[in-house]
């Protein structure tokens, strides 16, 4: 269920749903998602992805529409979970992440799910400090895939987690190194 049913909903300013973004128009809010870390400017407009629509449409921060209607945040899961696998599970740790007041980008250019930033970090500003990799509960991994993911992460100097997701949407985090001996 959205955090954001109840009153002053509507309130929200609206971005359209155009494939596997979210165009959003409004300057104030525009200014608002740059200032968080929220999407990026292309040309004229700012872009977000549907995992930060996601999240924002769940706070109440903004409204998705389609060009029809409005879409609600359930109507919007259904819609990604369609277009990219395990999208809930990586919702679920996206914003959990974004909760514990972390900045969180994609991580596609290293094969991760999401790079992530430590508090008060800004992207232009910083590096990010993990690459985050969500996997369901029941996942298995060979130890050759491990390791590629380890020296990735090790040759773009970030720490590599795991984040486990459970049936109930429980999420444990396992930091993986390596030592030498």
């Amino acid at each position: 269920m959205s955090k954001k049913d109840g009153e002053g909903a509507s309130k929200a300013p609206v971005g359209i749903l155009s494939g596997t973004k979210v165009i959003v128009g409004d300057s104030d809010l525009r200014s608002v998602l740059n200032d968080r870390g929220f999407g990026e400017e292309s040309g004229k407009r700012h872009e977000v992805s549907l995992i930060e629509a996601a999240y924002l449409s769940d706070t109440g921060k903004m409204q998705i529409t389609d060009g029809k209607k409005i879409l609600g945040f359930e109507d919007l899961l259904k819609w990604a979970n369609k277009l990219e696998k395990d999208f809930y599970a990586k919702y679920t740790v996206y914003a959990d992440l974004r909760e514990r007041g972390l900045l969180v980008r994609t991580g596609l250019k290293f094969g991760a799910d999401f790079r992530v930033y430590e508090r008060g970090a800004t992207v232009k500003s910083s590096h990010s400090k993990y690459l985050v990799y969500v996997v369901p509960e029941e996942h298995t991994c060979s130890i050759p895939d491990m390791a590629g993911k380890m020296r990735m992460s090790q040759t773009v100097n970030k720490a590599m987690i795991y984040a486990v997701v459970d049936e109930e949407g429980d999420i444990t985090y396992y930091q993986i190194d390596r030592i030498r001996m």
